[in-house]
C-alpha cells in the first residue's frame, strides 16, 4: 500500500463518514468531572448547543503530511528534526520547511503578548501544583476516553514507557509557557517538532493499519482530538489548581485560554475552530466526549504504565518522600478524578487519601511574592524535566 493511500481515499468520501456515538459517557456529565467542570464555568446542561459538526473527526493537517511525506523520503526529515532540537546551526533546510517556519514564526493579527504573558506567569508561578495536576488529573483523565490512547499505542509509546511520555508532554508544555527573551522562539520550534512528530506518526499509522476503524476513531491526531487535548492544559489545568486552593485572576485565566488558541493554531487546527474561554471550551468538550469510547485494555495498561511511575524528584530533600512519590501522584489522583473514572481505570485508592491534597492546599494559602513565585516555580519544573530526562537516559 502506498503511504496514506486509504485514507486519501476515505478524505474523498468525508460526505459518508459517520462516527458512532457511545451513550455510556453521560456518566461523566451527570455525576463525573464533567458535572463539577459545568459547575464552575456556570453552564446548565440543557443549554449547551448541539452546534459542531462531527466530520471535525475527518479533519487533520493535510498539508503538513505532504510536507512530511516528501521529507521522511528524501531524507529531510531528520535534518528538520535536528534544527528544531539545536543539534546543529550549520544543516541545509528545504525551502519548503523554511517557507513553513517563518509562516508560523509571522505573528497572527488575533496574538495578544500581553495575555501570553499572564499565561507563562501563572504556568511557572504554580510550580510543582501545576505538575502535579497535569500529570495525574488532565493526562491521567484523558485516559478515560479510549480513542486518544489508540494512537499511543499504534505508534509504540505504551513500549517506550510512562516516563518518555511524561518527559515529551512536559519538555513542550515547558517550552511553549515561558515569558523568558526566546519565549517565542521556544514556542515556534516546540509546536514544529509536534507538529511534524504528529504528522510523521499519522503517516505511519497509514501505512501499518490499513483497516484502522475510522467510523469509530476518526482519522488518527485528528483536529476535534487535538482540540480536546487543548482542554487538558486549560479546562483540566486551571479547575485542577482551583481545587488545590492554587489562586489565578480572571486575566491569567483568559491568558491560559489565548496562549492554548495560539499553540493549538501553530499544530495546524484552524483558529476559529479553538475555544477561547471555558464555556466554549466546555460546549466542544460536551460534544467531543459523546463520541469516545469507554476505557479498554489500552487505556488500563496506560493508567497502570503512569501509576508505576515514580521517577524520584530531586528537589524534595526528603528520602522518605522520594521513596514514596507514588503515593503522592495517587493521593492527587484519587483527590482529583471522579469515582467512576477512577473504578473504569483500576485507579486504586490510597490509605489517608486526603493527607497530600490537604498539605498542598494549605501550602498554596500561604501568600507569596508573585515574582519570586515565578521565579521559584520556574526553577521547580525545569528541575523535574530534567529528573525525567535523567531517568530515561539511565534505562
Amino acid at each position: 500500500l502506498e503511504i496514506g493511500a486509504v485514507f486519501e481515499e476515505n478524505k474523498r468520501n468525508l460526505s459518508f463518514e459517520r462516527m458512532t456515538i457511545n451513550p455510556s459517557n453521560r456518566t461523566f456529565w451527570t455525576t463525573g468531572n464533567g458535572k463539577d467542570f459545568l459547575k464552575w464555568a456556570n453552564i446548565s446542561e440543557q443549554d449547551i448547543p448541539q452546534n459542531f459538526n462531527s466530520q471535525m473527526f475527518y479533519h487533520y493537517d493535510a498539508e503538513i503530511d505532504e510536507l512530511v511525506k516528501k521529507w521522511l523520503q528524501n531524507g529531510d526529515f531528520k535534518k528538520i528534526m535536528q534544527s528544531l532540537h539545536g543539534s546543529s546551526s550549520h544543516i541545509e533546510l528545504p525551502e519548503d520547511y523554511i517557507s513553513l517556519k517563518n509562516r508560523l514564526s509571522n505573528v497572527q493579527d488575533w496574538v495578544d503578548f500581553d495575555l501570553l504573558r499572564e499565561a507563562g506567569e501563572l504556568s511557572q508561578r504554580s510550580g510543582l501544583t501545576g505538575l502535579l495536576v497535569l500529570r495525574n488529573f488532565a493526562l491521567l483523565g484523558g485516559y478515560y476516553f479510549a480513542n486518544l490512547t489508540k494512537p499511543l499505542v499504534a505508534t509504540g509509546s505504551l513500549e517506550k514507557g510512562a516516563v518518555h511520555r511524561l518527559y515529551n508532554t512536559l519538555s513542550f508544555w515547558v517550552d511553549v509557557s515561558r515569558t523568558s527573551a526566546n519565549a517565542q522562539e521556544l514556542r515556534v520550534n516546540a509546536c514544529l517538532r509536534t507538529r511534524l512528530v504528529h504528522s510523521a506518526s499519522r503517516l505511519m499509522i497509514e501505512q501499518k493499519y490499513a483497516h484502522w476503524d475510522q467510523e469509530k476513531y476518526g482519522i488518527p491526531i485528528n483536529h476535534a482530538d487535538m482540540i480536546a487535548t487543548n482542554i487538558a492544559f486549560t479546562v483540566y489545568y486551571l479547575y485542577g489548581l482551583q481545587k488545590l486552593n492554587f489562586d489565578f485572576t480572571e486575566k491569567e485565566e483568559k491568558g491560559i485560554f489565548h496562549l492554548w488558541k495560539y499553540v493549538t493554531w501553530m499544530l495546524g487546527v484552524p483558529e476559529e475552530g479553538v475555544p477561547q474561554n471555558k464555556t466554549e471550551a466546555l460546549h466542544f468538550f460536551y460534544f467531543w466526549t459523546q463520541y469516545q469510547f469507554s476505557p479498554d485494555e489500552d487505556s488500563k495498561k496506560l493508567t497502570d504504565s503512569l501509576l508505576h511511575e515514580n521517577t524520584s524528584i530531586n528537589l524534595l530533600k526528603l528520602d522518605v518522600v522520594k521513596r514514596n512519590m507514588g503515593y503522592i501522584h495517587k493521593s492527587i489522583a484519587n483527590y482529583l478524578l471522579d469515582d467512576h473514572l477512577k473504578s473504569s481505570l483500576k485507579i486504586p485508592a490510597v490509605p489517608l487519601e486526603k493527607i497530600i491534597p490537604n498539605a498542598l492546599r494549605l501550602k498554596n494559602e500561604i501568600a507569596l511574592n508573585r515574582e519570586k513565585q515565578i521565579e521559584t516555580g520556574n526553577t521547580e519544573q525545569q528541575s523535574v524535566l530534567e529528573d525525567y530526562k535523567n531517568n530515561i537516559s539511565t534505562h
